[in-house]
């Protein structure tokens, strides 16, 4: 049976507030060298486990020296547990608060579009699995309708997204980020796939290429053009994905 199961969603949060007894941020730490499931627990609780790791470290290469507030037994405890055992000192506790700020400010609230648009379609995309599609089906009347309103909407002709591909489609929506409407048109894949292409309207430029990434743990396929943003996102095969955004840009 894996370790994880030792550990409740709130042993894990103390452990990354340092909150954590010495014993607890002890056993965490030695199930974190050999269980992979148990990071990715961490990982899932939104703080960057191995980030802040190494910030901690860095931060405290470069601080003076804080003022001794453990008892001999805890410093010695302490050691033992590595650098998340910082139970009873109030310094350690601030030097924690702080870091972990700095870090999600970092990572999670980036302006840039990388971490702005395209990380919550793709948190939204990850939820998809084959029988989320497998069983809406629209007939051509309602298909156009529901692209003709879209494409009202978008400022972009949408009703040809259907066809010159081997993508299956099966449904488009109106969401929204910001203020923007954006528009998804989910397919499936013909692996049976969910996959989807993601149109925001954007004030950059234009690019030259299709770029490819890998965003929740899928292929990722994004472009600019004429005022417009594209993410086409699913799965883990980035030659469909590279192929399927290359059709799909030719239709636009």
């Amino acid at each position: 049976m894996s370790r994880m199961t030792q550990f409740t969603d709130e042993n894990l949060t103390a452990f990354l507030d340092g909150e954590a007894t010495d014993d607890l941020a002890y056993q965490i730490e030695r199930a974190l060298e050999v269980d992979a499931v148990l990071k990715t627990r961490l990982e899932d609780l939104s703080l960057p486990v191995d980030e802040l790791k190494k910030a901690m470290q860095q931060v405290r290469d470069q601080a003076p020296d804080l003022p001794s507030v453990l008892t001999e037994d805890a410093t010695v405890s302490n050691r033992r547990s590595g650098n998340w055992a910082y139970a009873g000192s109030l310094a350690a506790s601030v030097l924690i608060s702080l870091i972990i700020g700095g870090l999600f400010a970092r990572t999670y609230l980036a302006p840039d579009e990388a971490r702005g648009w395209k990380s919550y379609v793709a948190a939204y995309q990850s939820l998809y699995v084959g029988q989320t599609l497998d069983t809406i089906e629209l007939t051509p009347e309602q298909i156009q309708k529901n692209l003709d309103n879209l494409s009202v909407e978008m400022g972009i002709d949408l009703a040809k997204m259907t066809s010159g591909s081997e993508l299956i489609f099966k449904r488009a929506q109106l969401l929204g980020f910001k203020g923007k409407p954006l528009v998804q048109l989910a397919y499936l894949s013909p692996e049976g796939q969910p996959v989807a292409l993601c149109i925001i309207r954007t004030d950059k430029g234009d690019t030259e290429a299709i770029g490819m990434d890998e965003l929740e743990g899928m292929a990722a396929a994004s472009w600019r053009k004429d005022g417009y943003a594209y993410l086409f996102i699913g799965g883990q095969d980035e030659a469909v994905i590279r192929e399927g955004a290359a059709r799909l840009k030719a239709l636009l």
